[in-house]
Order: structure tokens, then sequence, then C-alpha cells
């Protein structure tokens, strides 16, 4: 049974041509490459492929590839944008020899890719399921496309490699599931908040405060989730708040399923589990603050009012908890958890707002016109710095427009970078509403428990008085 995937590599193209040219000053390898020239290195090392006796160039040499596609790269002017991708072909350990491993990788290389494009086909052999890993050019050496994978090239990859498993009486996967996207997936190795590891903290949080199914339904509906849990049904989901689709809760790893989190919640102390449980539902009482008085000179009508895109920022900061840095509180709802991974991109954007006063999304884009057309000006100047720089053979006056060419980099530089925050703005500010609407909804539906406990305890104490 083979399982194949393939995503795209993003580089840059100088830093290729620096590695082919003086491979001696290079980093050391990286098992999980992020470019072309980390990808190559990883693929073909020696104490994977067998001392490179399973690695296969298709339409290209294997001693110099590498610099085979940066030529067809640079004849057809496709330096830029994606410059490879990287794919695997898995199979399950003990079916297949390296050889027959092998073999069935540069089969399927050639059918798929053989006829447009430039390929490396190695096996590693470092793990007990043996895999096939793939670097194809993205552009073609025949017509200088680019590759498109599209959901039909994604269909006729998966059908091509059942094909070739069938003709080698290897088994095939029936039903195949979509995996994890891999910007979650890198997220979630880095430690990352995402929507999938939040999931799974909020269902071991439950069940250490659950004795049953349905104290375990009502931490969870507390912390945010809405969950279908029915022994009778063959799967049980698990969705945010809000969102349109439920993510069935097997997704998220082994440790649940349901038939594992039932005997998750068997396994605990019943009597424990009952006292985190008691101890999570009820909300504690506020704290009594002794009023203080304060002296305001001036006239609070005249006060000016914090508003736009300052206020909105402020205020998702705030939520998120990070506003005030003395005080910080955890956000209720799952989305606001996850939007720290973009905590930084937040504070830059706000930054930028803070600097430049904007109010609303038009002065964002006032400010990305106004930048850019300052932007074209500056690299017309740089243009005529340099060549009057190529035309003098004074040394002391090449330094000098040497000089001047690297301060308007610099500023051209920072330009970029604000009208990529400024971009960011644009685009960030909707998913906060959205984000700050479903915070409120979240203390809403946590005031409402509140309120539900309160009068059933009321009831209690008052049938205990009679």
């Amino acid at each position: 049974m083979a399982t194949t995937s393939l995503w795209h590599i993003e580089g840059s193209l100088n830093d290729l041509i620096k590695y082919v040219e003086n491979p001696d000053k290079t980093v050391e390898v990286k098992d999980d490459p992020s470019d072309l020239s980390n990808l190559f290195r990883y693929v073909t090392r020696d104490d994977k492929t067998a001392d490179k006796q399973y690695v296969t160039a298709i339409n290209c040499l294997k001693e110099i590839a590498l610099q085979q596609m940066i030529v067809t790269k640079k004849q057809f002017r496709k330096t830029k944008g994606y410059i490879a991708w990287h794919g695997y072909q898995s199979f399950l350990p003990g079916e297949v020899t390296p050889e027959q491993c092998h073999k069935i990788g540069v089969q399927f290389a050639k059918e798929m890719w053989g006829d447009r494009f430039q390929v490396i086909v190695t096996t590693h052999l470092d793990k007990d399921h043996l895999h096939n890993h793939f670097c194809i050019n993205s552009v073609s050496f025949i017509d200088g496309k680019k590759y498109d994978y599209s959901r039909k090239e994604m269909q006729r990859l998966r059908e091509t490699s059942d094909r070739i498993c069938w003709e080698h009486n290897l088994s095939i996967v029936k039903n195949p599931s979509v995996g994890t996207p891999r910007t979650i997936y890198e997220a979630e190795k880095r430690g990352e908040p995402t929507k999938y590891n939040l999931m799974r903290e909020a269902i071991d949080f439950a069940i250490e405060h659950s004795v049953d199914m349905k104290t375990f339904h009502q931490v969870m509906r507390k912390q945010g989730y809405e969950v279908k849990l029915n022994k009778n049904r063959t799967y049980w989901t698990i969705k945010r708040f809000g969102d349109k689709k439920a993510t069935r809760m097997f997704r998220l790893g082994d440790e649940y399923n349901h038939r594992r989190v039932l005997e998750r919640i068997e396994e605990h102390n019943r009597f424990e589990n009952y006292h985190n449980y008691r101890n999570f539902m009820t909300d504690a009482q506020p704290k009594y603050i002794r009023p203080k008085t304060i002296t305001f000179r001036g006239s609070i009508k005249r006060t000016r009012k914090i508003t736009g895109l300052k206020a909105l920022y402020l205020y998702y900061c705030y939520l998120l908890g990070c506003l005030p840095k003395k005080n910080q509180h955890k956000p209720l709802s799952p989305e606001m958890r996850e939007a720290w991974r973009r905590i930084d991109r937040y504070s830059e954007n706000i930054r930028l707002i803070c600097k430049h006063n904007f109010k609303t999304a038009d002065d964002v884009q006032q400010f990305i016109e106004t930048n850019t057309e300052q932007i074209k000006m500056l690299e017309k100047e740089r243009n005529r710095i340099r060549a009057r720089m190529n035309r003098t053979d004074n040394p002391a006056e090449k330094e000098k427009y040497k000089s001047k060419r690297d301060d308007i980099t610099t500023v051209i530089t920072s330009m970029r970078k604000d009208n990529k925050t400024a971009k960011h703005i644009i685009e960030d500010s909707p998913k906060i509403k959205e984000d700050i609407a479903k915070e409120e909804q979240a203390k809403q539906q946590r005031y409402v428990v509140q309120q539900r406990n309160q009068r059933r305890r009321r009831n209690i104490d008052g049938r205990e008085a009679r």
C-alpha cells in the first residue's frame, strides 16, 4: 500500500546559484528542507540512500542535476515563485524490497513527469517503511511552462500510484483520507496553537474533568466546542461554535477516537474528576473592589476617543490577553486562542497604524498607492546611480555611487515592508471582526451557563431549607 503526497518548495534562485558555485560555504544539512538546495542535500544523503545507490535522475544527469535545473529556469526566465516540487511515495513496513521500491518510484516519476520535467528519484532506507522522494523542477525543459498541481493532477497522481502498485501485486488505499494541511502540520511541529491541537487540548482537559459523557459534553461546551457524541455512531465529531464544518475526532489521533475517549474517562479517578468538574463549572464570585477617588482636571467631553483601526486592534489585543501586560487573561473562544499564532503579525500591523494614524481601510489603501509610486521613483534613481557607477573608472566616485545605491536600497526595502504590512491590515481586519464576534458569543455562552448553574444552586438550597 503506497501513500503519496506533493508540495511546493519556495526559495531564492541566487542562493541556489551560490550553493552550486561554492558548496563548501553552505549551511549544514537540515532534515526539513525549505528550499531547493536543502532539498537536494536531504534527498540524496548517503546515510539514507545506501551511498547514493538508489538515486536516479530523469531528463538530467544526477551529478549536475541542480545546475541543469537552474539553466532551465534561466533559459525560460522563470526564476521566481515556486522553484521546485517535493513529493514522496511511502510503503508499509516489509511490503517491498529496496530494489522494488526504487523501481516503482522511477516508473511512477517517468509516467507522471518524465515527458516534460527534470526529476530526481531517491529511495530512503532509514525508516521501517521504505519510501521514495521526488524532486521535480517547477519549470518544464520542453516548453518552459510551470507545473500546475491542480485537483485533476492530484487525482492523476493517486490513480497512477495505485495502478502501478496493483501491477506489482501491492495493496492500495481504498478510501484515502485527507491529511492535515502542511502549513498546519509545520505550525504544530513548532508548538504553535492551531485549530487541531487546541481541539486535542480541549478534549484532554474535558477527560480530566468528566465522570461520564454528559459531563464531558458540558465541559466541552464551556470551552467553546460543540461535540456530537453517540455510542451508536461510527464517528464522533467536534467543531467550534460558529464553524460550518465539523471534524471527526479520530482524525486528531488514535487517542481521540470514540472508543479511546470512553476508555480514558473510565480510567480516571471518578471522585477526583468530579471534584475537578465542580471547580471548573462553578465560576468564582468576583472579589469586592474598594472604589478609588480619582481627581480629573479638564473636560471629559473634550477627551479624544480612540476610533477606527487603532481601536479595533487595541480591543483585539485586549481580548487576546496581551493587553494590559500586568493583567493578562486567557481568551474564551478557540478562534482567539488560535490567533496567538499571528500575534507578531498583528503587532507589526498596529505599529504601522499608530505610526501613520490610519483610521479606515481607505487610508491604508491610499498609503500603499503613495508608497508604490515613491518606490518606482527611487528604483529609477537607483538605476541611474548604477549606470553612473558602471561608467566611471575612478575608485572614489565608484565608492560614492555605491554608498548612494545602498542607501536607496535600504529605503526601498523598508517601504516594501511597510506596503506588505499595510496589505496585511486590509486582509486581517475582516477576520479580526469575526474573531471579536465569536469571543463575545463565547462570553455570552459562559454567562448563560453561569446563570443556569446559579438557578440550580438556588433551587437545591431552597429544597434543603424546606
